[in-house]
């Protein structure tokens, strides 16, 4: 008898380690914004936890530049901390581990950020980051001698990431690339972000 009610509790208390798991501080402090206004609604975390996204993914995307002539070993461990999910697979394939010899040239991103983080998921687990990139350039290297080759000046963009939080490691990390934003989105004030799984029946040529 004794024992059997001591495998119960056990049972509980590993189904309430399962329920729990993966829930973030914050989740029950998670605001609606314009609620009930179509098209227009979104969750919000606290401020605190919207500055630890920014940072978290701007110490990602700093992490990617200075690291991207760096020995693949390097980039696949390092990358553990900054990136998960789609992003993570997708980074590692551009490594000589997966994608066989290395290419001579090596492009690094360069740009000066302005950083929005919005539409939160209701559990307060991932949110978009959209990345307002200025005076953005392309310097490519030669990746045998770390030589700058060529730099490309690319103008302006915005682009939108998916940030989701680690639990474990107790930080955001940047897990997929969503879209780029077209010319002039961001002249228009908190532009709405919709995101489509399937296109509409009336688009086309056409209509």
């Amino acid at each position: 008898m004794t024992l059997a009610l001591l495998l119960a509790l056990v049972a509980i208390v590993i189904i309430m380690a399962m329920h729990s798991r993966g829930q973030v501080p914050w989740g029950n402090k998670m605001r609606r914004i314009r609620a009930g206004v179509a098209s227009k609604a979104e969750w919000m975390a606290p401020d605190d936890v919207v500055d630890c996204v920014r940072e978290d993914y701007l110490a990602a995307v700093r992490w990617m530049g200075d690291n991207m002539l760096a020995s693949w070993p390097h980039q696949w461990s390092g990358a553990l901390n900054y990136l998960s999910g789609p992003y993570l697979k997708r980074f590692r394939m551009g490594t000589p581990f997966l994608s066989g010899e290395r290419s001579r040239a090596v492009g690094i991103l360069r740009a000066d950020h302005q950083v929005t983080v919005r539409c939160f998921s209701e559990d307060g687990e991932s949110c978009l980051v959209i990345d307002h990139q200025s005076q953005r350039r392309m310097a490519t290297y030669d990746a045998r001698t770390h030589e700058r080759v060529m730099t490309q000046d690319l103008g302006d963009g915005a682009l939108v990431y998916r940030m989701r939080y680690d639990v474990e490691s107790g930080r955001w990390k940047i897990h997929d690339f969503i879209q780029e934003l077209p010319p002039g989105w961001g002249e228009q004030p908190r532009g709405r972000i919709r995101e489509m799984t399937a296109l509409p029946s009336t688009l086309g040529r056409d209509n």
